[in-house]
Parts: C-alpha cells; sequence; structure tokens
C-alpha cells in the first residue's frame, strides 16, 4: 500500500471512530454492535455498583450491590428494554442511552438518570 492510501485509509478510520465515540445518543443498533454478548460495569445513581449483561438470546443478566437478577431485554427504536424477576415485580421498561465522554448514560422513561457505565468488556 503507497504512503498516500495508508495516510488516507487511517485518516477516514479515525474520522469514523470520532464520529461514533462523540457525545449524544447511542442508537439501538450501537446498543446492539456494543454491549450485548459482553458486561457493561458502572454506578448507580446512589454510587452503588451496577452490572448488566444482554446475552444474544434475549435474557440477560443485571446485578445491583451484589444481588443478581434474571430477566429479558430487547431492543427498541430508540433504545432498550427490559424487565427483571424482583425489580418492579416484573415489568418492562425502557431506556434510552446518551454518550457522555466515555461512558454511556441510561435514562430512564421519566428523564431521570438510571446509570452509567464506564466499561464495557
Amino acid at each position: 500500500m503507497s504512503k498516500h492510501k495508508f495516510v488516507s485509509v487511517a485518516l477516514l478510520g479515525g474520522m469514523l471512530f470520532s464520529a461514533q465515540a462523540q457525545d449524544g445518543p447511542v442508537s439501538a443498533k450501537e446498543i446492539q454492535n456494543t454491549w450485548v454478548g459482553k458486561t457493561a460495569s458502572g454506578r448507580l445513581p446512589n454510587g452503588g455498583p451496577v452490572s448488566m449483561q444482554l446475552r444474544p438470546d434475549g435474557s440477560g443478566k443485571l446485578v445491583v450491590a451484589a444481588i443478581p437478577y434474571q430477566g429479558t431485554w430487547r431492543l427498541s427504536e430508540t433504545g432498550y428494554c427490559t424487565s427483571w424477576s424482583g425489580i418492579r415485580s416484573g415489568q418492562e421498561r425502557c431506556f434510552t442511552v446518551q454518550r457522555s465522554g466515555t461512558e454511556f448514560i441510561v435514562i430512564n422513561p421519566d428523564g431521570g438518570e438510571g446509570g452509567r457505565f464506564s466499561k464495557i468488556e
């Protein structure tokens, strides 16, 4: 590959990465591509630890302050929806996600913050 083509490819790759990492709304497609099959870890608004796994088969696991909950999840038009045993009597709730720097902020249906994920692996 010529030096010129390499620089062009490197710049294009950098621009694509920058566009994906900008602050703002996170699409359902990005949630699918970035979160599914991984563990998202972070903090609740009260500072307590939280982690969540969205599995490819639609099942999931939520751990809040070392208490595990099993449930299901699905993508919505603007984010994702979950239903957890032992939380909200198992009723589904849908969320949107905003990126702020290196964090993903989960927004509750009422507009309040539901938590922040700072690590997805």
